[in-house]
């Protein structure tokens, strides 16, 4: 599985046994796949060395995930083969000289010649495409205002393929988004999905 990744860390110092806090957004709040990304994320944020909040208000960090799944149709004209010329036998006459009785007389040769194939028409396919993508961002509680949160972190993960479900791939795009998570900049990076297809 290949996804493009872009990432924008924003912290004043390596965010080491700072507190965080995941939130839902307004469309998430009654959502039980939200509850499950929001332990996931939660975990590998430890490993990075940040600390789990027991009270959102005391969080150093707000996190946030926006995730979903759009979808495209793709068609392309596919060329048909098929038989333009069918397979055969043939058979030559030639003359040949026979020195014994003095005269020309026929000679025949069989040689089987291949069928020919090449274009005959074409068609059309549609396949279906699922465009996958994930978007994490840090807010920092010292540096927001009453009115606007500060955006200390941003990162982002995109990934197409036949799988029509972001649930089925979420866990590879989290550990492909963490794997160099305080990596400034964009990186294509690919992973084998059945480490973490579920």
């Amino acid at each position: 599985m290949v996804a493009h990744v872009v990432r924008f860390p924003d912290f004043t110092a390596y965010p080491e046994n700072a507190s965080f806090a995941a939130v839902p957004l307004e469309h998430q709040t009654a959502s039980a796949a939200f509850n499950q990304y929001r332990r996931e994320i939660s975990e590998l944020l430890v490993v990075q060395g940040l600390v789990s909040a027991n009270d959102e208000a005391e969080a150093d960090f707000l996190v946030t995930l926006d995730y979903g799944l759009r979808f495209r149709d793709e068609t392309e004209l596919v060329e048909e083969y098929g038989v333009i010329v069918s397979s055969q036998w043939a058979t030559f006459t030639e003359t040949h000289y026979n020195n014994y009785a003095g005269l020309y007389e026929p000679y025949e040769t069989t040689e089987y010649i291949p069928s020919v194939t090449d274009v005959k028409g074409y068609h059309t396919e549609t396949n279906t495409w699922y465009d996958r993508y994930l978007v994490l961002r840090m807010f920092d509680r010292v540096r927001s205002t009453p009115e606007t949160l500060y955006p200390a972190y941003e990162g982002t993960v995109t990934s197409s393929g036949s799988t029509p479900s972001f649930v089925g791939v979420s866990t590879c795009l989290f550990r492909m988004l963490f794997r160099n998570f305080m990596r400034q900049g964009t990186e294509d990076t690919s992973i084998l999905s059945e480490t973490c297809m579920r």
